[in-house]
Formats: C-alpha cells, structure tokens, sequence
C-alpha cells in the first residue's frame, strides 16, 4: 500500500464498492443465520468512512475515520 505512504488516496477500488460487496455478504449472511463478526465489523467502518465523504476514494481511506492517527499528505 505504498500509495498510502505517499498520501496518495487516487481510487484503485472506492470506498463505497466495499460498502456495497460487505453489504451483500452481510445480507447473505444474515438469510442463513450464520454470524459474521468480523464481516460486521468491517461493513460498519465503510459505512462510517462513506458516511465522512470518503465513499468515492480508494478503499485504503477507511483508516480516516479513526481519530488521533496522524496519516501521511500528499507529497508536493
């Protein structure tokens, strides 16, 4: 993920592509009864980072969301 490194969050894949597979496996899921924490998890965080405006970058701009971390910019 060296484009993270380098600040750069230009799309390879998006956000909101991960919202959207996460919430076909969740509802897949759910029709079988068959719990999927970690699934669950990860749907909720690209949910949130959409939710930030992030829907439309790379799928690396999920760790955005969390407060307190210091993310490299954009190299000049």
């Amino acid at each position: 993920m060296r484009h993270v490194v380098d600040g750069d969050y230009t799309p390879h894949s998006a956000v909101d592509i991960f919202v959207k597979d996460l919430g076909l496996v969740a509802d897949t899921a759910k029709a079988l009864h068959f719990p999927l924490p970690l699934a669950s998890t990860a749907l909720n965080m690209f949910t949130s980072a959409s939710n930030a405006g992030y829907g439309k970058e790379d799928d690396s701009a999920v760790i955005k969301i969390f407060s307190g971390i210091t993310l490299p910019g954009a190299k000049s």
